[in-house]
């Protein structure tokens, strides 16, 4: 199972700015920048539900 960490990597990876990301899942950039930098293990409620649809419509099932 991936980390949210590797999850926003591979989305960076995909073309997406931290920016992007945080507008896709309702989210700031300085949250998703603490997810990659490893500083926060996993986001809370609804952003993890929203980070998880966003990497999964986006890297695909076998990333995830």
């Amino acid at each position: 199972m991936k980390t949210w960490k590797e999850r926003v990597e591979e989305l960076e990876a995909s073309g997406m700015t931290l920016t992007d990301i945080a507008g896709a899942v309702d989210s700031s950039t300085s949250v998703i920048s603490e997810i990659k930098q490893g500083r926060s293990k996993s986001p809370r409620g609804m952003t993890a539900v929203k980070l998880h649809e966003l990497h999964t419509r986006t890297c695909g099932e076998q990333a995830a």
